[in-house]
């Protein structure tokens, strides 16, 4: 009769088998994927030999879409549609290059695949023949779906394919983020009209169900990349009661804006372009907003208003509470050169907040000799060591200080002896030797230095 120690014996030796076949059914598995892969990759490669040249030949507009059709539809086995695509997109195509891959990609049938897959509509293949298959086990495991529902949606946004803008609009309430991000994405590449008011009401979502798996960043920088004539389609946002809604519906409206003038030198928003009743919000409501995010984001826009209240609107908010509302007038002032204004610019050299004096100090630079008299006025006449400090450093890194030295050495006025003077009572003496070495005429070296050679000693350099 086995006894307990005979029985606990045969256990754990039942228990050591079972370990050893299934780590060596393991094993197996591993050794036969890795061959797999090397076999795909090896298979990848011969087809990038064979097919790279035609791609770029047809890029290049040397051989027409019929003649790419025929050659690449050659391309056959259970991962076709994953080889495809890594020939054809396997880096994001250029502006020239998206018509020729678009009707390669329609050709080829790429896109009704994509377009199944986006809305979880999977293949039906056969065991051995989805294994094969570098998406196989994506397409088996329904968990890992969401895997290729991304990855189509971003696909169709790369060739810019302009009626799959439903689908792309229906993926934005995938209950996956990865999905809904790149559909996002590729709508905001696509921009379709029709899908700016899906977009926005998709914005309302996020912030008023405040979901924790939702970011709303990837809805705003859609909605941000789309032209400025559609700003017009946030006004509704922008009036909306909730304030994180007009908060980014006036974000999205400065990026719109951003965008424009980078391309428009001397933009002015005016209609049609930029509807009145967008200016009358901006103007009347958004820069006097409870919100002091939606305040900061409206002054950028006002800037750009052709309407004769902007600068006592700007002026408002100068003396705003909160120190980046101030921050976003002075930047805007300085956006919108206003001469007028200066004084009330200036009035920032001596804010509580060091990023207001440093950005009042470069707006004042922005604005020509006007701007750069005020702060040599203001550098000498101000007791805010801060000011004076910030002013200082502005000085240097703008490249003042040669034009200070050349003024110093024609004599044209007192104020550039005084600038120096102080400049070196500062201890800001580096940066004035080294423009003394650069370059300078031996008249005005000898100049210098009978007047302030005591205050040259190298001074040590700040940590």
């Amino acid at each position: 009769m086995p006894t307990l120690i005979d029985r606990v014996t045969e256990l754990v030796l039942g228990f050591l088998l079972l370990v050893v076949l299934v780590t060596g059914a393991l094993a197996v598995l591993a050794i036969l994927r890795r061959r797999q892969r090397e076999r795909y990759f090896e298979r990848l490669d011969t087809l990038r030999r064979l097919y790279l040249p035609v791609i770029a030949r047809l890029l290049a507009g040397e051989l027409s879409i019929q003649q790419g059709l025929t050659m690449l539809g050659t391309v056959a086995g259970p991962d076709r549609v994953f080889v495809l695509e890594r020939l054809l997109l396997e880096k994001a195509p250029t502006p020239a290059e998206v018509p020729p891959l678009r009707a390669l990609c329609e050709g080829l049938g790429l896109v009704e695949t994509w377009q199944r897959r986006l809305v979880g509509q999977s293949e039906d293949r056969p065991l051995r023949a989805a294994l094969s298959s570098p998406d196989g086990v994506i397409q088996r495991v329904k968990r890992l779906g969401f895997l290729l529902r991304a990855r189509s949606a971003k696909n169709l946004g790369l060739i810019r394919h302009q009626t799959s803008w439903p689908l792309l609009v229906q993926a934005l309430a995938d209950p996956h983020p990865d999905v809904r991000a790149n559909a996002a994405w590729a709508l905001g590449v696509i921009k379709e009209p029709q899908s700016f008011t899906p977009l926005v009401e998709r914005l309302h979502t996020g912030i008023l169900e405040t979901s924790r798996d939702f970011s709303l960043w990837p809805i705003r920088s859609a909605l941000a990349s789309f032209p400025l004539k559609s700003a017009a389609g946030l006004l509704p946002s922008l009036l909306h009661p909730h304030p994180q809604v007009r908060y980014l519906a006036a974000d999205i409206v400065r990026e719109m804006v951003k965008r424009r003038a980078a391309l428009e030198v001397c933009l002015v928003l005016e209609p049609p372009t930029f509807p009145r009743e967008l200016c009358e919000v901006f103007l009347t409501r958004l820069c006097f907003d409870e919100s002091s995010n939606v305040r900061a984001r409206a002054a950028p826009v006002v800037a750009y208003l052709n309407d004769p209240r902007v600068t006592d609107v700007l002026i408002t908010l100068l003396g705003d509470a909160e120190w980046f509302v101030r921050l976003r007038a002075v930047q805007a002032f300085a956006q919108q050169r206003c001469l007028a204004g200066i004084p009330d610019i200036a009035r920032g050299l001596t804010d509580p907040h060091w990023r207001v004096r440093e950005a009042t100090t470069r707006a004042l630079r922005c604005l020509g000799q006007v701007g750069i008299d005020h702060l040599f006025t203001h550098f000498l006449t101000t007791t805010d060591a801060f000011s004076r400090e910030q002013i200082a450093d502005e000085f240097q890194r703008a490249g003042i200080i040669p034009d200070l030295l050349a003024q110093f050495e024609r004599e044209e006025s007192d104020r550039a002896f005084q600038v120096i003077q102080r400049l070196t009572e500062m201890g800001k003496t580096n940066y004035l030797a080294a423009a003394l070495r650069d370059g300078s005429a031996e008249t005005l070296r000898g100049k210098f230095l009978k007047q302030f050679g005591g205050s040259l000693a190298p001074q040590p350099e700040p940590r």
